[in-house]
């Protein structure tokens, strides 16, 4: 299909144009189905981030510019980045937290050395005041960059019970840095 066709169909698109935008869909979602596929090796994946792709093609079309790229390059720069997220999704926080446990012992990490100013003892020192469990989840949390939810998921513990331990913890930190 000549970039001319799908640059109308787009701007058709961003005026509401049904048909124009069943038209885009059919002449276009093989070129992006095939990119997903490529990426996610997964074609009920690369399915649903085609779908959602056509959905922000609907919703962003006005925002097309054909002086700032071909309407082929806009809509698969649009899947690709979807099923980038995708995959990104796909991995799991598990791995993640196991890793900030092992690094989260007692003993001064490396960079814990290398940033020895009296702020960093002072902190490091308030995270060892804490009770065991809240001290785990600040240092999973903050050095390991582990969220709230992934936490509550791990552990088996509702979300809102790791959310007031959190902000438990930290009040208790924060109190301790004050002194």
């Amino acid at each position: 299909m000549a970039e001319a066709d799908l640059e109308d169909l787009l701007a058709k698109t961003a005026l509401g144009d049904r048909r124009a935008f069943r038209r885009l869909y059919e002449r276009s979602s093989g070129r992006l189905f095939a990119v997903c596929v490529r990426i996610l090796h997964d074609r009920a994946e690369a399915e649903d981030v085609v779908q959602d792709a056509y959905v922000k093609i609907w919703r962003y079309a006005e925002r097309f510019s054909a002086s700032r790229a071909r309407a082929m390059t806009w809509m698969i720069a649009i899947a690709r980045n979807l099923a980038i997220d995708k995959l990104r999704a796909r991995k799991t926080p598990v791995a993640a937290l196991e890793l900030a446990e092992k690094v989260a012992d007692n003993a001064m990490r490396p960079d814990e050395r290398a940033m020895a100013s009296s702020e960093a003892k002072r902190l490091i020192a308030c995270i060892k005041s804490l009770e065991d469990q809240d001290a785990r989840l600040v240092r999973i949390a903050y050095f390991g960059g582990v969220t709230y939810a992934a936490l509550a998921e791990r552990d088996g513990t509702p979300l809102g019970t790791v959310k007031s331990r959190m902000r438990r913890a930290l009040s208790m930190l924060r109190g301790c840095l004050s002194q």
